[in-house]
């Protein structure tokens, strides 16, 4: 678990890849970049080996992780079947330019097979690899999302005190704002937004609390349900 520091100074845990996702995922990918190689041979063997074919057929693979992790918001296949993807330091969403840095530097972190992004990776504090380094991302572990149903177990407890009574005044598509909000940063992502809409809430029902704002909004969602019981 590492901690990082929004643009909103709002401080969040996120869980890192460990190395060993890291490297299954790009086994993964490789398995599937070397499936594609030998189609394309055969495909190409069948059109007479033309030049021109071959440049088609071999230029995409060169994007494959660019492409894909711009695309699906920072995971290639690898990274998706190992639930980990691709943030910025401030959990944020990376953009174009960050995956373009990660892409090109990819040439210094392969060389040796890989020992140099090993070695980075195992050395760096937020576990980043030269890309990384240079694009100011870091690959984390996608959470889960069972929040919410762990906090409609809060319901089925008759001893559950609620902290903040002003929720009544919430309607519910706010409430149900609130749980979209928290499922969408639950993978490390748009805990800006959440702030944000947290300060919001925290106006509209004139309330102040030390609590983290995660763990305010679940609060709010665990006693609207149990004023609405």
């Amino acid at each position: 678990m590492a901690k990082f520091i929004t643009n909103q100074n709002i401080e969040i845990n996120l869980e890192l890849a460990s190395l060993g996702d890291r490297i299954i995922a790009t086994i993964i990918d490789l398995l599937i970049l070397g499936s594609y190689f030998f189609l394309a041979v055969i495909i190409i063997s069948g059109l007479g080996g033309n030049e021109i074919f071959i440049g088609i057929f071999f230029i995409p693979p060169l994007f494959y992780s660019l492409a894909f992790e711009y695309f699906m918001q920072g995971q290639s296949p690898g990274k998706h079947v190992r639930d980990i993807k691709v943030v910025k330091l401030d959990g944020g969403a990376p953009g174009f330019g960050n995956y373009l840095l990660r892409w090109i530097l990819r040439l210094l972190d392969i060389p040796f097979y890989g020992a140099v992004a090993i070695i980075s990776i195992i050395v760096t504090k937020n576990g980043q690899r030269l890309g990384d380094l240079a694009a100011g991302t870091t690959v984390i572990k996608v959470k889960k999302r069972k929040s919410i149903d762990s906090i409609k177990t809060l319901k089925k407890d008759p001893n559950y005190q609620i902290q903040f009574p002003q929720v009544k005044r919430l309607s519910d598509k706010q409430i149900e704002l609130i749980r979209k909000s928290l499922e969408h940063g639950a993978d490390g992502l748009n805990y800006a937004a959440i702030g944000q809409l947290t300060e919001k809430i925290k106006e509209m029902l004139q309330v102040t609390t030390d609590l983290p704002d995660v763990k305010f909004l679940y609060t709010l969602i665990a006693d609207y349900e149990h004023l609405d019981a």
